[in-house]
């Protein structure tokens, strides 16, 4: 018997929200970004200090640093919480909708902010730049295929 469509694009769903999660812990130990004329490299786990000095003191008119701050925030508890909220989200359209809406302005707000701030300088972004960025994408695209699976009809005898 074949897997139902709905059953289907939540396994796929499934598979893409876990590789997120796995895209965003294995952030951490890679270089984030290389600073190559200071032979300084800052790896995934150094920005957690970067982010306690901003939720401590905000700086209200740095505000790419602000935005990065939220969108990471928000995009880590959407990464690690989506693999296990999907029969949540399979249920209710609003937190799906909901789900949807905030994964997407947090990958455009942090991935923009990122994009912005390590284009133009002679720093060179390491395989955790892309990992943070992949893990964010992914969970975008694993919360689109989340489908609601509707059971089928129960068999009617013609008797």
């Amino acid at each position: 018997m074949p897997i139902p469509h709905a059953r289907r694009m939540n396994l796929i769903a499934l598979a893409l929200l876990i590789t997120g999660l796995v895209s965003l812990i294995a952030f951490h130990p890679f270089v984030f970004v290389d600073h190559r004329p200071n032979d300084e490299a800052m790896h995934g786990w150094q920005i957690w200090p970067e982010i306690w000095r901003t939720i401590k003191s905000p700086d209200f008119n740095d505000i790419q640093s602000l935005i990065a701050t939220s969108a990471f925030l928000t995009s880590l508890l959407l990464v690690a919480g989506a693999p296990f909220s999907i029969p949540l989200l399979r249920v209710s359209r609003l937190a799906w909708w909901l789900a949807i809406f905030v994964s997407g302005l947090a990958l455009i707000g942090l991935s923009g902010v990122l994009i912005m701030n390590y284009s133009d300088t002679s720093a060179t972004v390491g395989p955790g730049f892309y990992c943070l960025i992949a893990s964010q994408a992914l969970n975008f695209l694993g919360l689109l295929f989340i489908r609601r699976e509707i059971p089928a009809a129960p068999e009617v005898d013609p008797a």
